[in-house]
């Protein structure tokens, strides 16, 4: 486990080994690896795939998405290099919302046709490529944002209140359904037809 050193926001920066100490030695392999958010339970095989949980309930966040939800890995050229350059291992769904008087509880996502987009997941990543994720027997067909205390929505359509679901690449060809749930527990589903794409590191409005 490493901490960042830099501030937030910043988009390099040096790391520190916690606690401190030297990286490990003993295994197989002739680069390093690395995953974030820091997952304990991670795993990897000698071939350098590495299992981990993409999670199924993600906090909101004003204008982003939620902490620990946007997973990223990173592999060197060798053990020698040290450069992490981190890339993001899933796309982003952005929803506009909007309502009188309404205060959010939660909002969940799911494929038309069950496609699985939450749990156990394996990510494959070479030097100097894009990570590619495959999900799963286990995995889950649902994301749910959860909104904490409430998310108050916007009562303008022109400014609505904007949600960003992290989900691994993949395309809903059913289209998706989107369901609110309030803090009164009342609920609001919305279902589109259309193929929705979720392509990685880019963003589809909806």
């Amino acid at each position: 486990q490493y901490k960042f050193k830099g501030k937030t926001c910043d988009n390099s920066g040096t790391f520190s080994l916690v606690p401190s100490g030297e990286l490990g030695t003993g295994n197989a392999f002739d680069r390093i690896y690395a995953v974030y958010p820091y997952n304990e339970t991670a795993t990897i095989t000698d071939e350098g795939e590495i299992s981990l949980t993409l999670p199924a309930v993600q906090s909101y966040a004003e204008n982003s998405f939620g902490k620990g939800a946007n997973t990223m890995v990173a592999v060197t050229e060798n053990l020698e290099d040290t450069f992490l350059a981190f890339k993001n291992a899933c796309g982003y769904l952005k929803l506009k919302l909007y309502g009188e008087d309404v205060t959010l509880a939660s909002v969940e996502v799911k494929g038309n046709n069950g496609e699985k987009i939450a749990g156990p997941a394996t990510v494959s990543m070479a030097y100097g490529s894009e990570p590619t994720i495959t999900m799963g027997d286990d995995a889950t067909d649902t994301i749910t944002i959860d909104c904490g205390e409430g998310v108050v929505l916007s009562n303008d359509a022109a400014n609505p209140t904007t949600f960003w679901v992290v989900i691994p690449e993949i395309t809903f060809e059913g289209g998706i359904t989107i369901e609110v749930t309030d803090i009164n527990d009342q609920t609001f589903s919305k279902t589109t037809t259309n193929a929705v794409p979720i392509e990685n590191n880019l963003i589809q409005p909806m």
